[in-house]
């Protein structure tokens, strides 16, 4: 009963501010702004019974990134120009540090130019997050 109430005060409380904020704007800004800054306000009330989210991407979206740009980074397709290679290796490094940011691992991609130091770090980050339970290799 008192779950219920406080869940229709909630509401009422979510749809008023939603109210103000559409009044108090529509007079000098645009629709879109308004209708932007209210669902951005709604978003940070954390309300009693809300299960709080975790920061980052799930961890099943960032290994599914992992295998599909560890695989186009090691097997490139025959006549790919340079520029497609590094920014597929950049964009690998990248979800790597995503994984390693969400697993707690440290890591030094971000950091290294690119040469044989950042290929040593990459095959320690892989290994470390297999190690954490990641799979990214291809069989995975």
């Amino acid at each position: 009963m008192a779950r219920s109430l406080l869940a229709a005060v909630g509401v009422v409380a979510l749809y008023v501010a939603v109210l103000w904020t559409f009044r108090a704007t529509l007079r000098n800004q645009s629709l879109r702004a308004a209708s932007v800054r209210a669902v951005d306000r709604a978003r940070r009330v954390q309300l009693p019974w809300s299960v709080p989210q975790p920061p980052g991407r799930p961890l099943e979206l960032i290994a599914h990134d992992a295998r599909r740009l560890g695989n186009r980074y090691r097997h490139p397709p025959r006549g790919t120009s340079f520029a497609k290679l590094e920014a597929s290796r950049r964009a690998y490094d990248h979800v790597l540090g995503e994984a390693c940011r969400a697993m707690g691992v440290e890591h030094l991609l971000m950091v290294l130019p690119p040469g044989d130091e950042l290929d040593v770090e990459r095959a320690r980050v892989e290994g470390l997050l297999w190690l954490a339970g990641m799979r990214i290799d291809e069989a995975a």
